[in-house]
């Protein structure tokens, strides 16, 4: 009965939405204007490379001249982010390592995640809108800056003795809350940093050190905890926001301004940013494919710890090989994108990453109790899968939005994105504990495969690599 209702719910749509010739004839209209128009800009852009390439200079992915050092800014951008992303993940990790050690309440570390994930949610739309408007290389320092800072005057308060739990949990409302605008700001400002042909490098390189980060953070930030306490986290971390913000400073952007044309506001910016993805028949298709793989696999990866103790009867230790299985197999997937590139046709690596993504999901649903070794296997493989899965996505959206506008519609789509997760747990939980976890994971891969096939077939998703 579960499963018709998430067949209903989940797989129904796609067959309108990536169906082909099903709108209406003013639907129809709108998108042959748009495609006219898209079609004018390629041609000015596309001039515009060539010029620069009988000059024998290069262009960025938006079509503008790249400057001779645009590889050291890229390295000292990422150097600032790789030692901050570090540190937020070692200290995040302290934070909930000291909200478990003295609350020993599920409750308040459940309140915890949800600081450190829901104002994210709620505030991307938001940070696109300001991507837009302002200088993206600001915002970001801006948003880095006031994180560091506010782990500073909370090591202060440590230091003092003064820690109550709501200063803890405001600590993380804050990180999550500038992450909306920092994300936002960089995801903006990449077609400018890049030639195309690099668009799904940059993408990956990103994924790769929050992969690097998730499995070394933890470590880090449990040593620096337990040798140090947790003041000396949170003044690490404000020293490497530091770090990250001066990097920022000292790099050279030429194209970090936002659009100069007047703004009439915030909702209607955003309305503006919703009216792009209305638009474009791929945009609406592509954000429908990445809500249905947020709301299928997400909530299984919540759920493994559960597989690995009731099916495989494992304990901390082995529940933890898995999580450092995933952590391996994002990272080994996204140094593979990173040395590959992905080539031309992005949407079939997308599609056919996420139907390995469902196959792995429905052998582990169908293992035996005794083969927990093969599930950590299928658990790096999943997860490398996951990291070709992302790649392409930000590239893929880059062909079809103006760069005066891909900050707001990054950050709606992502919103977007992101929120289905929380639905999927909402749904994930009692369909488990009714099903079994090992069945749930079966469903979900096996709907994940119908997903990625329908899009594999769809001459909307197909055209977003034309």
């Amino acid at each position: 009965m579960r499963s018709e209702i998430s067949l209903d719910r989940v797989v129904t749509p796609h067959f309108s939405i990536f169906g082909e010739g099903t709108g209406k004839d003013e639907s129809q209209r709108q998108d042959r204007k748009g495609e006219a128009a898209m079609k004018t800009d390629n041609e000015s852009a596309d001039s515009s490379k060539l010029e620069m390439i009988r000059d024998g200079g290069e262009v960025n992915a938006n079509g503008h001249p790249l400057p001779g050092h645009w590889k050291r800014a890229i390295a000292i951008i990422w150097s600032g982010q790789a030692v901050s992303i570090l540190a937020t993940c070692a200290a995040t990790f302290a934070v909930l390592w000291y909200v478990t050690t003295t609350t020993d309440s599920a409750f308040v570390l459940s309140l915890a995640g949800v600081a450190a994930l829901l104002p994210t949610a709620l505030l991307s739309p938001f940070g696109g809108v300001v991507a837009d408007r302002f200088n993206r290389k600001h915002v970001m320092i801006w948003s880095d800056g006031l994180a560091g800072l506010f782990s500073l005057a909370l090591a202060v308060l440590v230091a003092l003795g003064i820690c109550d739990i709501w200063i803890l949990l405001l600590l993380l409302v804050v990180r999550s809350a500038a992450q909306a605008f920092h994300s936002t700001s960089l995801v903006a400002l990449m077609p400018e940093l890049v030639p195309e042909r690099d668009m799904v490098r940059i993408n990956t390189l990103d994924q790769a050190l929050s992969s690097i980060s998730a499995i070394a953070g933890p470590v880090l930030g449990i040593a620096l905890y337990t040798a140090w306490g947790f003041t000396a986290v949170l003044v690490m971390d404000a020293a490497c926001a530091a770090f990250a913000c001066i990097c920022l400073a000292v790099a050279r952007l030429p194209y970090a301004k936002g659009a100069k044309g007047e703004s009439h506001g915030v909702a209607a910016d955003l309305r503006e940013g919703l009216a792009v993805i209305g638009a474009s028949r791929g945009i609406r298709a592509l954000l429908v494919l990445v809500m249905a793989a947020m709301l299928l696999f997400l909530p299984l990866g919540t759920l493994s710890p559960l597989m690995t103790y009731d099916w495989f009867g494992g304990d901390g230790f082995q529940a933890s090989i898995v999580e450092a299985a995933a952590g391996i197999g994002l990272l080994l997937g996204s140094m593979v994108m990173l040395a590959w590139g992905g080539g031309k046709r992005l949407v079939p690596i997308l599609t056919i990453a996420g139907m390995v993504l469902g196959a792995c999901c429905v052998t582990c649903g169908f293992l035996p109790r005794g083969a927990f070794p093969v599930f950590v296997g299928l658990v790096v493989v999943i997860f490398g899968a996951t990291a070709a899965f992302n790649a392409p996505v930000i590239p893929l959206m880059q062909k079809r939005v103006a760069p005066e506008r891909f900050g707001r519609v990054m950050g709606i789509f992502g919103s977007l994105s992101a929120l289905a997760s929380p639905v999927g747990l909402f749904v994930a939980g009692p369909a488990a504990e009714a099903l079994g976890v090992n069945t749930w994971f079966v469903v979900c891969g096996c709907l994940l495969c119908v997903v990625m096939l329908l899009a594999l077939l769809s001459h909307n998703v197909r055209g977003l690599d034309d």
